[in-house]
């Protein structure tokens, strides 16, 4: 069953003008399995453009040349190519281009520029050189984040500046699962989005599932479930020598959020947990929450399939080496709830931020003072006003949403400045059992 594709119209957009403003040169990027290859195949097919798509190698510089002039030739047709043994990619790029070629893609560059990093001159030399003769849109993408943004967008790159767009793909939303598992209820799809995220890779995975166990088998439990070696599939993506990086996301994830902390539980020295927290948040891998009225933040793991590893797949990972799957689905379950709560909060936030964004408002995090913490908080400065929220991956009644919301009230006398004007006290819950009040947010809400 072919996966849809979903969401990405700014994107397709996007490539749409720059090939009408072509010849140009447009960098596409972001992390593993969020969908550059298909956003580009699509874009491709639906606009029947003439195209060259390569695949880059992690393999030698020539080896490249030539498997790039092999595909070249047998999707432009041009047998004149299969004697070709090219020793630049300038070179290889100006013939590619001379043919008639609309649109080249390099696909995973960063594998390329990884072995040999004169590649980026040598498109650096196209581009400022040769391009402009042409009518070619010339595209690369990547899923080495770092790599994209300090080699080929980065200040010290040959290729800095040289960029007529860029587009960084970000996770698809929460209404996307809607489309993906049609029949489930609101709640699971919540309880499906905190394990998956927004990557499109894992849509495809699941999709069919009639149930929330069902995907769960597939995602995690079965002898070919993907998350159980993405960690390490994605840290050695990353670093040559991932073991720091996995201690500090393993700490943060356990609850230890602070450099600290992070430090004491793990015994490493203080600077390299500092240097390793700068690089993660560089890569999009953890996220800094700094409350309101606070200079000191502390550390989430942002990245979802990263955060599902820590939170349930480690703890299960020796049950299911001895075979124990049943064993190893009853604590899947016993901590999914828990696992949950995060990314409810998550929604909830980004459901209000967008629903306020036009009034002024805009999201600022948790308000945390004196032991006192409010989940969600928007402020609209210029006016001196605020929305709290507080988010409960839990069923309620209509009382104790009330009872939520008056205690919500009484923390924010005790963490807010007195001249702001509370217009709002949102309570989000999993389920109301009874009539909701107003002001009261579950899942259905938010799709």
């Amino acid at each position: 069953m072919r996966c849809p594709f979903l969401d990405r119209e700014r994107e397709l957009e996007a490539l749409d003008r720059a090939f009408r403003g072509r010849p140009g040169f447009v960098v596409v990027y972001g992390r593993r399995r969020i969908g550059k290859t298909r956003l580009l195949r699509e874009w491709a097919s639906r606009r029947g453009v003439r195209a060259v798509y390569y695949l880059a190698q992690l393999t030698s510089h020539g080896r490249n040349l030539q498997l790039m002039a092999e595909a070249a030739r047998d999707q432009l047709g041009e047998e004149a190519l299969t004697s070709l043994r090219p020793t630049r990619l300038t070179e290889l790029l100006a013939i590619i281009s001379r043919l008639g070629a609309e649109v080249i893609v390099i696909d995973e560059f960063t594998y390329w520029v990884r072995a040999y990093e004169g590649v980026l001159s040598e498109l650096q030399e196209f581009i400022d050189l040769h391009l402009d003769k042409y009518d070619t849109l010339l595209i690369v993408s990547g899923s080495l984040v770092g790599i994209m943004e300090r080699q080929v967008l980065g200040g010290g790159s040959p290729l800095y500046a040289r960029a007529t767009s860029r587009l960084k793909l970000g996770f698809l939303p929460f209404s996307c699962l809607k489309e993906v598992v049609p029949g489930w209820s609101p709640v699971d799809r919540v309880r499906l989005y905190s394990l998956i995220g927004g990557i499109p890779f894992y849509y495809c995975l699941i999709r069919g599932s009639r149930m929330l166990r069902e995907a769960v088998r597939r995602l995690i439990l079965d002898i070919d479930s993907p998350l159980v070696a993405e960690r390490d599939l994605l840290l050695r993506e990353h670093f040559r020598e991932p073991h720091t990086y996995n201690a500090v996301l393993s700490a943060i994830a356990r609850g230890y959020t602070t450099p600290g902390k992070i430090a004491n539980v793990t015994g490493l020295d203080i600077g390299h947990v500092n240097k390793a927290l700068h690089t993660l948040l560089d890569l999009g891998l953890v996220k800094r929450v700094t409350p309101f009225h606070s200079r000191r933040g502390f550390y989430r793991v942002r990245d979802p399939i990263l955060r599902t590893w820590y939170n349930l797949v480690e703890p299960i990972l020796s049950l299911l080496e001895i075979g124990l799957v049943s064993e190893a689905e009853r604590r899947v379950y016993e901590r999914l709830d828990a696992h949950t709560a995060q990314t409810w909060e998550e929604l909830v936030g980004e459901y209000l931020e967008k629903k306020y964004a036009p009034k002024g408002y805009k999201l600022v995090g948790p308000a945390i003072r004196k032991g006192e913490e409010i989940d969600i908080l928007l402020l609209n400065q210029k006016e001196g006003r605020a929305i709290l929220a507080e988010a409960k991956w839990a069923d309620a009644t209509p009382e104790t949403i009330e009872k939520i919301r008056r205690l919500t009230l009484r923390k924010a006398a005790a963490i807010l400045p007195p001249e702001l004007e509370i217009t709002r006290i949102y309570v989000a819950v999993r389920q109301v059992k009874g009539e909701p009040p107003s002001h009261t947010i579950t899942p259905k809400h938010i799709e």
